[in-house]
């Protein structure tokens, strides 16, 4: 352990201690009722921001909030450059809150309070001004996200997607395949679910993506071939688009199982990196928990209450 980061590594393997792991997450998903799932996490670290009499979507707010908490206590025990790691692999929420803004200056204005990334910011403080998407443009464009320069919303929240990609695999080299496996849903869902080529350009960009892959957009089977073992793997539980969310799910599970090996180990960036994904697939596992418990009332199978994303940690996933 490098003696910069010996604050930070214990910190991060403190913070694991906060997770309610998957025992408490399937008693709340077998919860009859929301208020009951609610109350299951009133004691957990989660318990801070959700609470008794919230609706489904701010519970799940108040999950990812808690998530982003948490990178932030890391964040400031780390040297500049585990800081820097975690800002990345951040950056999802950063890129909820201007697709928040974009969806504002798009629409009727109205807008969700934007997470509070303090010092995990890359765009956010010059972007939180933007009002409008021009100004949003630009300030992204000109940030540290390193995109070219959007000519339209869509591009843009195509652009916010993929150079996230970039970033993660050039700050965490370990994280390649998560990346890679990211990038074959995205792809998925945007070639075979949106039936759109459009923003073909910007894929191209996304590590693992190439011109074969993006050319192989007639069936899933053909995608998952041309997208080779690094990134195809991502898809290789599923048959259909439609089953997409199983993939994503798949994605998750994987994300665990790697993270628990690299905590093993002893290098600084591996514990950190480690430590942030498993945060993350806690938060995902007890949003979904509540969703289940939110859905306990209701008919039918809840199979697709486990419909998820990659894209997010805390409102849809």
């Amino acid at each position: 352990m490098k003696p910069a980061w010996t604050a930070g590594v214990t910190r991060a393997r403190l913070l694991l201690s906060r997770c309610i792991g998957p025992e408490l997450a399937s008693t709340v998903a077998g919860s009859p009722s929301l208020a009951d799932g609610l109350a299951a996490l009133a004691g957990s670290a989660y318990g801070e921001r959700v609470r008794a009499g919230q609706d489904l979507t701010a519970a799940e707010r108040g999950v990812a909030d808690t998530l982003l908490w948490h990178l932030r206590i890391l964040a400031g025990w780390l040297p500049a450059a585990g800081a820097a790691l975690v800002r990345a692999l951040a950056g999802w929420f950063e890129l909820v809150n201007i697709d928040a803004r974009l969806a504002a200056l798009a629409g009727d204005g109205r807008e969700p309070a934007p997470f509070a990334l303090g010092p995990l910011a890359t765009a956010w403080g010059a972007a939180e001004h933007a009002r409008t998407i021009e100004a949003l443009t630009d300030a992204v464009a000109g940030s540290g996200w390193a995109l070219p320069r959007p000519h339209s919303p869509a591009e843009l929240a195509m652009g916010l997607r993929v150079a996230w990609g970039r970033r993660v695999a050039e700050a965490a080299p370990e994280a390649a395949d998560w990346v890679a496996g990211a990038g074959a849903l995205l792809a998925a869902r945007e070639l075979l679910v949106a039936r759109s080529s459009e923003r073909a350009e910007q894929l191209r960009r996304y590590p693992g993506i190439d011109d074969r892959a993006l050319s192989s957009v007639s069936t899933l089977a053909a995608l998952r071939d041309a997208l080779g073992a690094r990134a195809g793997w991502a898809l290789g539980t599923i048959t259909e688009p439609d089953e997409l969310w199983g993939a994503e799910l798949a994605w998750w599970d994987r994300v665990e199982e790697d993270s628990r090996l690299l905590l093993r180990r002893s290098d600084d960036e591996g514990v950190v990196l480690a430590a942030v994904a498993l945060l993350a697939v806690d938060a995902q596992r007890t949003a979904r928990a509540l969703r289940s418990a939110a859905l306990a009332a209701g008919a039918g199978p809840a199979a697709r209450s486990d419909q998820t994303s990659t894209e997010n940690l805390g409102g849809a996933r």
